[in-house]
């Protein structure tokens, strides 16, 4: 009994040990193994990062580089202007003159601002301008003139001009198809690019004009007194209408429908019909 006793202690002891030994074997194959994948991980992770460092790099050398070369380049430097137009009597080379100034400027730092304000300087009659950028350099232009509205005839020196809805004196001979307007007391020549008259008293001379066409009175033409601010209207059977431009327009042409009767307005010739006067009508027949 004794014998088998202590047999089985030295068994189970040399199974306990073996068992030790095994499992520290284990750990440390499995401890070996796990190092090793760390270091492939590691290194993995430096590959990844020296690759990404790498590609980053290379991206901001190439911005970098482009950016010299944009800024010290002339390849970028504005050196043709195109034009889109909705009148023929826009002159390109008198547009590239005036922005003399702005070629061999780079394209990155033109502004478009500072050309838009030369141009509208240098040539009121624009209305509209539109800049795009053609890289690597050029500029197109469009641009939309103010409308014609009436052939200007100064009496005093006898030329001819048009005149836009702006008030501004355009580039271009006389239309047949637009009301004339006779300019008296004005002794200079009317000038291209010249504000002549404020757009307030144009759009009064177009509602007398809606107004009396209202009432059936024909109207042959114009006559427009430039210092006075007064505008005579010449009907078709020669009658004329004075009219204060610094007023209102409505009450003046009022006092005609009001009158009619009185005066025969659609019977006599008048020498004229003064609507100058608040409140008052006086007339001449011829």
């Amino acid at each position: 009994m004794i014998f088998h006793k202590k047999t089985r202690e030295r068994r189970k002891k040399f199974l306990i040990d073996s068992n030790q030994k095994i499992f520290r074997k284990t750990k440390k194959i499995r401890n070996a193994l796990l190092n090793f994948l760390a270091k492939i991980l590691f290194f993995r992770q430096i590959g990844k990062i020296f690759r990404m460092s790498f590609f980053v790099g290379m991206i901001f050398l190439g911005m970098t580089g482009f950016i010299i070369f944009a800024i010290f380049s002339p390849y970028f430097h504005l050196k043709k202007i195109t034009l889109v137009r909705n009148s023929p009597n826009i002159d390109l080379p008198e547009i590239e003159k005036s922005l003399n100034n702005f070629y061999d400027q780079n394209l990155l730092f033109i502004s478009h601002e500072d050309i838009k304000q030369k141009l509208f300087t240098d040539f009121p009659e624009f209305r509209e301008i539109q800049i795009t950028e053609n890289w690597p350099s050029a500029l197109e232009f469009t641009i939309k003139i103010s409308p014609a509205l009436f052939n200007l005839l100064n009496i005093e020196t006898a030329n001819f001009s048009v005149i836009s809805k702006d008030g501004i004196i355009l580039a271009e001979k006389s239309n047949e198809k637009l009301l004339t307007i006779k300019v008296s007391q004005y002794k200079k020549n009317i000038q291209p690019r010249q504000k002549f008259l404020e757009k307030e008293f144009l759009l009064k001379i177009l509602h007398s004009k809606q107004l009396l066409e209202s009432l059936k009175l024909k109207i042959k033409e114009f006559h427009l007194l430039y210092f006075a601010k007064e505008l005579h209207v010449v009907l078709e059977n020669n009658s004329v209408i004075w009219i204060d431009l610094q007023l209102p327009i409505e009450p003046q042409v009022e006092k005609l429908k009001f009158s009619e009767s009185r005066i025969k307005l659609y019977d006599k010739i008048f020498e004229h019909i003064d609507l100058r006067i608040p409140n008052e009508i006086f007339w001449e027949y011829k």
